[in-house]
């Protein structure tokens, strides 16, 4: 089979595709009207070199690069066709490294679907990498530093998406994985309004892997951050800088 080297990628040194976090101490205006104490961000790009190495088989996704015996997750939003419509399909797992620093995924279903997005996230370093098979148009926009709202007293652990739908998924180094599926007015749409956008909680996130760890608080530094539209397989992924997690990773 032809391996082809995969798309885009993104390097654990902080700065390359990052998210300062700044609690500032104005206010921010809510989509209701009414003032919220909320965080400001500053995102900024610089390059770095690469990591991670990802190639595709007809039937299989690989990754080199990564921490020999470690912990990566595989993620992927795919659109397949059945019959007159497309189905969207997600694909995840907490795979171990081997101990040249490799993982093969292999999709069920036989091959990887030409419309779909992948990201691969080197649980112990944080390195990780975005994008699609080859000949699939992938297109990766710029990381909505604005975001981030402030939901319970004093925690980071909100975000304000401008999609009727989304696709998330959380890493932080060291300690876990989460993901979360959302729609707008859906029973994870915080905002519980009819407005064409979702607003999303920390506290909804599952594990990625069954019996981890629950969902951090707040947003931290280090935290890999991966969003992806449903509908147009739009992807954006950073990695934030900001307060620290306290040791353990807990909040």
């Amino acid at each position: 089979m032809t391996c082809c080297t995969l798309w885009m990628r993104r390097s654990a040194i902080p700065g390359l595709a990052a998210v300062l976090l700044i609690l500032a101490p104005g206010a921010a205006q809510g989509l209701g009207g009414a003032a919220q104490a909320g965080p400001a961000f500053s995102v900024r790009q610089a390059s770095a070199p690469p990591e991670l190495e990802v190639t595709f088989e007809e039937a299989a996704m690989m990754a080199a690069g990564l921490t020999p015996g470690g912990d990566a997750v595989v993620w992927s939003v795919a659109r397949e066709p059945q019959g007159h419509y497309q189905k969207v399909v997600r694909r995840e797992g907490m795979e171990v490294v081997d101990a040249l620093g490799e993982v093969r995924f292999d999709p069920d279903g036989g091959a990887v679907p030409l419309k779909s997005v992948w990201a691969v996230i080197d649980v112990a370093s944080g390195a990780f990498a975005v994008g699609a098979p080859p000949e699939f148009p992938f297109e990766e926009v710029p990381f909505p530093g604005k975001g981030f709202e402030v939901g319970a007293p004093g925690l980071v652990n909100r975000f304000r998406h401008d999609l009727e739908a989304v696709d998330q998924l959380l890493v932080r180094p060291g300690v876990g994985a989460w993901v979360l599926r959302a729609f707008d007015q859906g029973p994870e749409d915080r905002d519980e309004t009819d407005d064409d956008r979702v607003l999303t909680s920390l506290e909804d996130f599952v594990p990625l892997d069954a019996g981890g760890p629950d969902p951090p608080e707040r947003f931290a530094r280090d935290d890999v951050f991966v969003i992806v539209d449903p509908r147009s397989l739009r992807v954006s992924a950073t990695r934030l800088l900001g307060p620290p997690a306290p040791e353990g990773g807990g909040e």
